[in-house]
């Protein structure tokens, strides 16, 4: 498995809703996530609404790929993108940027 991260944002003063809105992450999106092969998936907060995300999968590329063209993750980000910040509003989801891996340690 391979690890990925990323950095997104989100408007600070919504970060109870955004995390609710995790605790309580549809069943059918679970399940979409598992079946591209994502694992080990966690998003931290940090107070000025930036949010990492940390993931493991064999080709993030083609699991987003295959994700992106499900009905539940097209519901899911229309549902989620009152919270995100973001350069262009076109963008359906987070805007992401990815982070480079420079240590890692078993």
């Amino acid at each position: 498995m391979k690890r990925t991260a990323f950095i997104f944002r989100i408007r600070p003063e919504m970060k109870e809703e955004y995390k609710k809105a995790h605790d309580e992450i549809w069943p059918e999106l679970a399940k979409a996530i598992n079946d591209v092969g994502i694992k080990n998936y966690s998003i931290f907060f940090h107070k000025d609404g930036t949010l990492f995300a940390y993931l493991e999968c064999d080709d993030y590329n083609k699991a987003i790929g295959i994700l992106s063209k499900t009905d539940v993750n097209a519901r899911w980000q229309n549902y989620m993108n009152k919270f995100f910040i973001k350069d262009d509003p076109d963008i359906l989801g987070p805007q992401i940027e990815m982070i480079e891996e420079v240590f890692h340690l078993d």
